[in-house]
């Protein structure tokens, strides 16, 4: 997802979760069934072995004509061994550039744009007996859009973002980032009367359209983007942090190997030993969990933009975004899903 045709930065990176991989073992990437509604900028967790997506952008018109940024309230399931694509109940409201993780098997959807407003509703999405629902969970005194939320437990910890929609034109074309935050803050979902807790901000420039995720010990950022206005360039940062959560630091590591065709930076899933990053040009790499070293992957089999990747029964799963064949703006149907085998 370009940043000059989408509101949330396309999840550049990708980073494995629960799984274990070494250097003896090969990623291999396939092509599954096209997504039934192809958008970008939304919300996405793993609930009962599928990917879930949620809400996200999508523009009316054509390549070269493209009108206006619509906001979606779409909720869809993949489940990736059958291939099918399911329709869940539709997000209370239009949602894009919202942040999102899991805790205990609910799908936590907070902050973003609804096309009007910057919301502050918490909502959750879970199952019984096999049927989906959306509740409500609360609310956020703060207004928040592009920020991050990984979980670690019963924590969610919300990082950065920045507080209004700062779209370069009327017509949504994205975005500035002159109300962009450094915050770090966590909430205990068990005990949400607590309220939220500052910890401290992330270190380096102000940014957004960064990546994070957590190895269950430190909340890891990746990279981002700063604009300050349309006019100005746009900066691209390399830098790799993580909060340590036992002792309340922030630290920085080896610098990414390489920057996207626009400058997306990565979005992160856990692999046990380490971090698979893949950005829209194509190149993977996986980084070791002491943020030390970097080795080159198999390559995504076609150059797209995806907001997340997770890792699912064994296997890495990433659906629509915005591909590079119409250009910037033009929303994939792709869904991508890469095996580790042994060689």
């Amino acid at each position: 997802m370009s940043p000059l045709g989408s509101c949330c930065l396309g999840l550049a990176f990708l980073l494995l979760a629960a799984g274990t991989s070494s250097s003896d073992e090969t990623l291999h990437w396939s092509l599954s069934t096209p997504a039934p509604e192809p958008r970008s900028d939304y919300a996405a967790g793993v609930l009962d072995g599928k990917l879930i997506i949620v809400g996200g952008t999508w523009w009316t018109g054509t390549k070269g004509n493209w009108i206006k940024k619509q906001f979606s309230s779409s909720t869809h399931s993949f489940d990736p061994r059958s291939g099918v694509w399911t329709k869940l109940p539709d997000l209370p409201v239009p949602l894009g550039c919202a942040a999102a993780a899991v805790v205990a098997n609910r799908l936590f959807v907070l902050g973003g744009y609804t096309g009007s407003q910057v919301n502050r509703k918490i909502f959750t999405l879970e199952s019984k007996h096999g049927e989906y629902s959306w509740k409500e969970f609360g609310a956020v005194p703060f207004d928040r859009v592009y920020a991050r939320a990984v979980s670690v437990g019963k924590m969610l910890y919300l990082v950065g973002g920045t507080e209004q929609f700062e779209p370069r034109d009327p017509t949504g074309t994205c975005c500035t980032s002159r109300t962009a935050k450094r915050s770090l803050m966590v909430l205990d979902t068990e005990h949400p009367q607590k309220g939220w807790k500052d910890l401290p901000g992330y270190p380096g420039d102000l940014r957004f359209y960064f990546g994070a995720e957590t190895d269950g010990r430190a909340v890891w950022m990746f990279g981002g983007i700063y604009q300050e206005r349309p006019q100005d360039p746009i900066v691209a940062f390399h830098d790799v942090a993580r909060y340590d959560i036992a002792v309340g630091k922030w630290e920085q590591v080896k610098p990414l190997p390489d920057v996207s065709r626009e400058g997306n930076s990565p979005s992160a899933v856990f692999v046990g030993d380490g971090f698979v990053l893949v950005n829209d040009s194509q190149k993977v790499w996986k980084l070791d969990s002491a943020g030390e070293s970097y080795r080159e992957l198999t390559p995504l089999p076609e150059a797209a933009a995806l907001d997340r990747f997770v890792w699912v029964n064994n296997e890495i799963v990433g659906a629509t975004g915005e591909n590079f064949i119409q250009g910037p703006r033009r929303r994939s149907e792709w869904v991508f899903v890469g095996k580790f085998e042994g060689k």
